[in-house]
């Protein structure tokens, strides 16, 4: 599947450089309301979370509606009423703009075609297959959930065992459930591989699934991603409310790809997205497995660019 890329973002590809007028000088990171815009005097269409403003852009938020931009100069716009867009004046610390427009430019830079891709989940009717974690990715958690499909009439057992470690793997009588969260006192080790599996039958005379690997999130990992949650408040913004997007953007840039899923679907659930972020969304998808909700994700993005 092509991935078509827009004007403004083939213009980013030198972000970290100067930025010229013809670039964007802020970008949508919230909407609570019905906010409109015209973009160069066009036709007004709902503005979505991730779209580029440009210099002569007019937003129009209908009462009690707000718009939150970041600006190209690194300050926090909050749009109440019909706003023209213009140059951003003051100094302030672009670095979080930057950061958020170049992880859009490499979403929209990365090859679409998920088919025959490793680790994508392709399940056979009737049989079990681990869905997450899975691909050697990241989990914050040190007690992960893990989840399967399903057997029909079958139970689980699920084992996991330290990637390089001597002893027995840990075992847990799981039942009928296609879900389990590690209990309380069985957390996982800090910057540690796991593998894992699931008995279909029990680990007595049952079948067991092929293994995933993942990796738990280290403590220097963890402090770095605490760092630029507290960057997002000392921005203003509450980083799992007004800010969840720029926290989207760093789970993503942290391989938090379980997270950032998570958090891009309560921001999708707020208001619409734009269609780099449906590509920055497919991306997230195909790196957990999901080929086929990547896909929509990528179509999506192929309307509304067209």
């Amino acid at each position: 599947m092509k991935k078509a890329l827009s004007t403004a973002l083939l213009a980013m590809a030198g972000l970290a450089a100067s930025l010229s007028a013809q670039d964007p000088v802020a970008l949508v990171i919230r909407v609570q309301g019905e906010v409109m815009v015209r973009h160069g005097g066009g036709a007004a269409e709902p503005v979505s979370v991730g779209e580029q403003m440009f210099v002569g852009d007019d937003l129009s938020p209908t009462d009690g509606s707000r718009a939150i931009l970041i600006t190209r100069t690194g300050a926090q716009q909050i749009v109440t009423e019909p706003t023209t867009m213009v140059e951003p004046r003051g100094a302030g610390n672009p670095d979080m703009f930057t950061r958020a427009m170049s992880t859009l430019v490499q979403a929209a830079a990365t090859d679409a075609s998920t088919g025959g891709r490793q680790g994508m989940i392709r399940p056979i009717p009737g049989q079990s297959t681990l869905v997450s974690p899975r691909n050697s990715l990241l989990v914050m958690d040190g007690r992960p959930t893990f989840q399967w499909t399903a057997t029909p009439d079958q139970t689980y057992d699920l084992m996991i065992r330290r990637v390089g470690a001597a002893g027995r793997p840990a075992i847990f009588e799981i039942g009928p459930d296609t879900t389990f969260t590690l209990p309380e006192g069985e957390d996982l080790e800090f910057g540690a591989s796991y593998v894992w599996t699931v008995f279909v039958g029990g680990r007595r005379g049952g079948r067991p699934i092929p293994e995933q690997e993942f990796r738990v999130m280290s403590i220097e990992e963890s402090v770095d991603m605490q760092d630029y949650l507290d960057e997002i408040a000392v921005f203003g913004l509450d980083p799992m409310t007004d800010g969840l997007f720029l926290t989207v953007v760093a789970y993503r840039d942290m391989g938090l790809f379980y997270d950032a899923a998570d958090a891009l679907d309560t921001v999708e659930g707020q208001a619409s997205l734009s269609a780099e972020l449906y590509l920055l969304k497919g991306e997230i998808l195909a790196e957990l497995g999901q080929e086929e909700a990547a896909r929509a994700a990528f179509d999506k993005a192929d309307e509304l660019m067209r």
